[in-house]
């Protein structure tokens, strides 16, 4: 097999290398977002996976007033009824509702902690003062409707494709004609782009197999036997709400884990939804939050039987909100169910709608702040398929488009000494990067670009919110003595598996992103939504099974990094999963550059990202590995008795002298070593099953090393040093262990170069050793042998784990354990 013919050589095209910048910023330290990893959604236990989300965020948020909340994030009220809460009051107190006189609310003669029922049957009485106070408005409005209906049952579980692990003590759910009023503006595209089938599906009518709880809003007529209404799907409610009886410590927090876990399932599940609202009650201790994926804010608490005004105002303004203002993003709006039962989405790019045929990638989602990536095989109004990402970029972070127009601009420059070489090696780069076709920042009301801080929270300045703990202190394990490692082949316990796509279900490592907070800063990362469509779908790293394949796929992309590393920049986030083979040409592609920084550039942050199964050694220690040690001997034999006497005991006896270390940056050579760890990924996960590894025990020892998903793992930059795969791979994949040792070699030696100054680092590698890493793997000797190999997992995937509206024995994928129990009290 021969490489692309139009494969341009390196060492053609390069005319000159940019000297390395002589000081860099520090990356920053690690912290794991646990909940993006593939373990998170396969753990079975709810109490873990609440526990572990938690333990996620950051230990600090910000606490508003009441009246900023309402100012600025509360819905606003309906025009008829701006400047009238006070006439609603007044007609709530006439009928009885509210009595003036003993500051109660007629539905609550006692208070919540001197009540004996538990808390669903305590604050049932909570829907009927919100039917009461929508009654009142409509009395001073008869055309008013409310959009969202308030209703409080801790037994109602709502479903979604993943089960009904979500179990709030109440939320509001949306009418349909709400969700109607939405789609119009997509509806309207639709129509005008052409396309054959625009539907006005509701979401009501799609359920999952999961059995209903028993609901405290039933008849209780024992003439007949009630028929049990389905729960309603979690992509119909909003707000949820956590309540207790009394109000201390203990209840607080516990409430506040509920309550995070119900709003980040929302934003986890729903692709549709920008924010959530939501609110606790403690006794009579009332208190509201916000969660985007920028900041989590919440109110000082307000005495709800008291403070009439602003329960009523609250309940208002939930009532008859717009979806839009309740958090829905009207240019993504739900087509329908396909024919494995998996939602499917109408979503908007500048003014063109495209269909969503499958789900690549959405990991990212589960964590409640952060980027929020979701990917999308998608179709256009001419059947023409293309790849969609959405995700909420740093205010101050570059487009992925930008940053691609920006790589291939240097790459010129840096390879223009002829008209020739320029155009070349824009040519080279330009056929191995995915190819942006549109893109846009979502605008989402008016012209103004959709932003956590500017549109959401509407203006308000974090500045302004005091800070306090999330929780109060808790004895959870640090993140380095928690395992965020995923199920192996021959784990015997390993019956979930999370698939990375909806083709494969191979478990894909996913990325994390370090997130660089400070334990007492307030989490306000101000982000704005972004989409980007690509011209080429094609396939990844992980889901091609032709090893050629992949090989060839592997020595296009190192050909592209030379350049693109000469130019300055350095990618960041090579995996498996922003690798690519497109079939049609043949040829490796590069993708995801959203993390993609120049070297000497220091107005992006600078915040360790990656992998962590891929990424380099040196990036998972944050440390350089590779310099020489030589340490200053000591002046004569009695130094050290003439320095005691002279200065006391000192910090360092043996008189040796350690260079300051240097900060660490991500360099070119850690992009190289990614791409290794790829292929080391590959053919120990992988299996031919024309003549299968003989020593699996072997295999599972090397995998549980080096693919843990650790960020302290010390088994990496040993293995790397001298990788030895023993007799544990097939047969068929032996030519690739010398050729991979030949690689390493080449490796750690332009490593041990970069790093012989230390701590000067001089990390640009030389033209030669692209060439090396890639006549190491892709040669005719290994190509031959190879060719023929159609590689299966190691172990039995997701097509073997029924899906969303299947049925299986024992719990669904991703169902708690006692889902079917009651909601615990």
């Amino acid at each position: 097999m021969e490489r692309s013919k139009d494969t341009t050589s390196t060492e053609q095209l390069r005319a000159s290398t940019p000297p390395p910048s002589s000081v860099q910023p520090p990356e920053t330290p690690a912290r794991l977002k646990t909940a993006s990893l593939p373990r998170f959604r396969t753990d079975p236990s709810l109490q873990n996976k609440r526990t572990e989300l938690v333990g996620g965020l950051p230990k600090f948020i910000g606490e508003t007033s009441v009246d900023d909340y309402f100012k600025h994030v509360l819905p606003p009220l309906p025009i008829h009824l701006e400047n009238k809460v006070g006439e609603v009051c007044s007609i709530l107190n006439q009928n009885g509702t509210y009595d003036p006189t003993t500051l109660r609310w007629k539905q609550f003669p006692q208070d919540p902690k001197d009540q004996s029922p538990d808390e669903p049957k305590v604050f049932l009485p909570l829907a009927d003062i919100f039917k009461a106070i929508v009654q009142a408005a409509q009395q001073l409005d008869p055309q008013l409707e409310p959009n969202f209906k308030l209703v409080v049952d801790g037994y109602v579980a709502p479903v979604s494709e993943r089960g009904n692990d979500s179990h709030p003590d109440g939320f509001f759910k949306i009418t349909d004609k709400a969700l109607s009023e939405m789609r119009k503006k997509c509806e309207v595209l639709m129509k005008k782009e052409g396309w054959e089938d625009v539907p006005r599906a509701s979401e009501a009518t799609h359920g999952t197999t999961n059995e209903p709880k028993k609901s405290l809003q039933l008849s209780t007529n024992t003439s007949e036997k009630p028929k049990r209404p389905p729960p309603p799907p979690v992509y119909e409610i909003t707000a949820p709400q956590e309540f207790k009886k009394a109000n201390f410590t203990q209840k607080f927090d516990d409430d506040i884990i509920k309550l995070m876990w119900n709003m980040s399932r929302i934003l986890a599940l729903d692709p549709c939804r920008r924010f959530t609202l939501g609110f606790t009650i403690e006794d009579r201790s009332f208190r509201l939050w916000v969660l985007n994926r920028g900041t989590l804010l919440r109110t000082k608490a307000f005495d709800f039987m008291k403070d009439q005004r602003k329960l009523v105002t609250v309940l208002l303004s939930f009532a008859f909100s717009s979806a839009e203002n309740m958090g829905w993003d009207p240019t993504i709006t739900f087509s329908h169910r396909d024919s494995e039962n998996r939602r499917q989405y109408n979503i908007i790019v500048k003014e063109r709608v495209y269909k969503t045929v499958k789900t690549l990638s959405e990991y990212s989602a589960d964590n409640p702040l952060g980027r929020a990536t979701r990917v999308w095989k998608v179709q256009d109004a001419q059947g023409k398929t293309r790849v969609l990402k959405d995700l909420w970029l740093e205010h101050d972070r570059l487009e992925e488009h930008k940053i691609y127009e920006n790589i291939i601009q240097d790459v010129e420059n840096s390879n223009s000494a002829t008209p020739e070489s320029k155009e070349d090696a824009r040519k080279a780069v330009v056929d191995r990067l995915l190819t942006p076709l549109e893109h846009c920042r979502v605008k989402v009301s008016g012209t103004a670009d959709d932003d956590t801080n500017l549109v959401i929270l509407r203006g308000y300045d974090m500045k302004e919110a005091r800070t306090v703990a999330l929780m109060s202190p808790s004895k959870s394990n640090p993140p380095e003595k928690q395992s965020f490692g995923f199920s192996f082949p021959d784990d015997q316990d390993a019956k979930l598996i999370a698939p990375a796509s909806q083709d494969s279900g191979l478990q894909v490592p996913q990325r994390v992103v370090h997130n660089s907070l400070q334990e007492t800063e307030i989490p306000n990362d101000q982000r704005y939504h972004y989409r980007i469509v690509f011209q080429e779908y094609a396939t990844t790293i992980y889901d091609e099974r032709n090893l050629a394949n992949i090989l060839t796929a592997i020595s296009d992309v190192l050909s592209a990094l030379d350049l693109i590393h000469s130019a300055g920049w350095v990618h960041r986030d090579i995996s498996g999963g922003n690798l690519y083979y497109h079939k049609e040409r043949k040829i490796g592609l590069i993708g995801d550059l959203e993390y993609a920084k120049k070297v000497d550039d220091q107005s992006h942050h600078n915040v360790r990202t990656g992998t962590p199964y891929l990424m380099a050694s040196e990036a998972l220690g944050n440390k350089y590995s590779f310099y020489p040690i030589t340490p200053k001997p000591p002046q004569d034999s009695l130094h050290f008795v003439r320095s005691y006497k002279r200065h006391g005991p000192r910090d360092n006896p043996l008189g040796v002298v350690t260079p300051a270390p240097p900060p660490f940056n991500h360099n070119a050579l850690h992009d190289i070593e990614s791409v290794w760890w790829v292929l080391v990924y590959t053919i120990l996960f992988n299996e031919d099953p024309a003549g299968p590894s003989q020593n699996t025990s072997d295999r599972q020892r090397l995998m549980n090393e080096l693919f843990d998903g650790q960020l302290n793992n010390n088994s990496r930059l040993s293995f790397l040093r001298d990788p030895q795969f023993g007799t544990c791979l097939p047969s068929s994949f032996s030519p690739l262990e010398p050729a991979l040792q030949e690689y390493a070699r080449r490796l750690t030696a332009a490593f041990s170069a970069a790093e012989m100054n230390y701590p000067i680092i001089q990390p640009l590698p030389t033209p030669q050793l692209y060439e090396d890493c890639i006549g190491a793997i892709y040669t005719k000797p290994i190509l031959g042998a190879i060719t023929s190999v159609e590689m299966t997992y190691v172990k039995i995937r997701a097509q073997d784990v029924p899906g969303s509206g299947q049925k299986r024995s024992g719990n669904h994928l991703g169902e708690p354990e006692g889902s079917q129990k009651k909601k615990s009290r």
